[in-house]
């Protein structure tokens, strides 16, 4: 229940689950995955056991109990007794013994379908038209994603460009975790930095630089989060690979110096990477999202002062809301008349008026992706 309210009230479930001893990590984990990957179905299910006025609290004690009875091995015993014992905290034990013990003597028949957050349902399909990319998506929400390692070197039994692998067991030596759809942002956009001394506004924990160090490029990356940055210094170190990490708060730094080449991979809701963070699907704050877009809109302002003419900056967000991607580069576009976009030749990607999102469909054959938003822009 703790856990749950924290994740609520912002915090990442990696975050929650750092708290924990080792022992209880992986099962904590893959609980609170899919309590929030089936939290819509669980809404459904209990529409049939409980009224409208049921407090919020108890609802959230029974949508953790269906996830356990349906996605632990956990005894059903032990499952109601502990939401029993919860329940007397909530003085509703009553009522949540009589509700668990209806769900148990009509289990077989409960059947989970794939009910998606409304939502998120709504945003997804403002972005993606394509019935076919919408319901890839849609049952991709409901499977454990495949994770992916990145190559240091073009190595022949890669799967994809020479660079991916899956990442089953543990990660190869000279490869780094990365999803294979910002891989392929990266792959992308790379030719059109002609500069290869570049800065990466927002680098930590990595992966970006990393790979665009293994392009060639002289990076020089800031950050202002001491954690992630610490994780970068821990790849760095395990790769072996030597790159100019510092902390500096971005928008109040003072550069002296200008670049001609940029990447900003921006502050975001983490909406695309929805099938390992199955949370941010039913934590979509309007509010909090227009809070992140004023930075955006800010990082990429202060961006172009430090750009010079013919220089190019890159944007990209690990998000589809259009607050976060389309209406942030139309509202700069509006603004600034010596910018141009341009054309980004993939064929994993959709283009949507200002930018590109990465299309998971895509990868489907790959194992799936996570969604990017990427924007290309010259100053002239």
């Amino acid at each position: 229940m703790i856990s749950i309210k924290k994740i609520g009230q912002g915090s990442s479930i990696d975050h929650v689950i750092s708290q924990f001893p080792d022992v209880k990590r992986n099962f904590l984990f893959l609980v609170i995955q899919e309590y929030y990957r089936n939290y819509e179905n669980n809404n459904k299910i209990l529409l049939n056991y409980v009224h409208d006025k049921t407090p919020k609290n108890i609802l959230t004690l029974l949508k953790i109990c269906l996830t356990l009875l349906y996605f632990s091995n956990k005894p059903q015993y032990a499952i109601v007794n502990d939401a029993v014992e919860e329940g007397k905290i909530l003085k509703k034990e009553k009522l949540i013994n009589a509700v668990l013990r209806n769900i148990l003597r009509n289990k077989n028949n409960i059947k989970y379908g794939k009910f998606i957050y409304p939502n998120f349902k709504k945003i997804l399909d403002k972005i993606f038209s394509s019935d076919s990319i919408r319901n890839y998506v849609y049952s991709t929400m409901f499977t454990k994603p495949k994770n992916y390692q990145i190559s240091l070197i073009d190595n022949q039994k890669a799967f994809y460009k020479k660079r991916v692998f899956i990442l089953e067991n543990k990660i190869i030596k000279e490869c780094f975790v990365q999803d294979i759809g910002n891989f392929e942002v990266i792959y992308s956009v790379r030719k059109f930095f002609k500069d290869k001394n570049l800065i990466d506004v927002c680098a930590a924990p990595g992966g970006k630089s990393i790979l665009l160090n293994s392009f060639g490029f002289n990076v020089h990356a800031i950050d202002n989060s001491q954690s992630q940055i610490d994780k970068f210094k821990e790849n760095l170190n395990r790769l072996n690979v030597k790159i100019n990490i510092q902390k500096v708060d971005f928008l109040k730094a003072k550069f002296t110096q200008k670049y001609n080449s940029i990447l900003l991979d921006a502050p975001c809701s983490a909406l695309g990477t929805f099938r390992r963070n199955p949370d941010v699907t039913v934590k979509i704050d309007q509010s909090k999202i227009k809070k992140h877009q004023k930075i955006q809109i800010q990082m990429i302002e202060k961006s172009l002062k430090i750009l010079n003419k013919k220089g190019f900056l890159v944007y990209i967000v690990c998000s589809f809301h259009p607050f976060e991607t389309i209406e942030v580069i139309d509202k700069i576009m509006q603004k600034h008349k010596n910018i141009k976009l341009h054309k980004i030749n993939s064929h994993k990607m959709v283009k949507r008026q200002s930018g590109y999102f990465i299309n998971p469909l895509s990868f489907k054959e790959l194992g799936g992706s996570d969604i990017f938003f990427v924007s290309v822009m010259e100053k002239i």
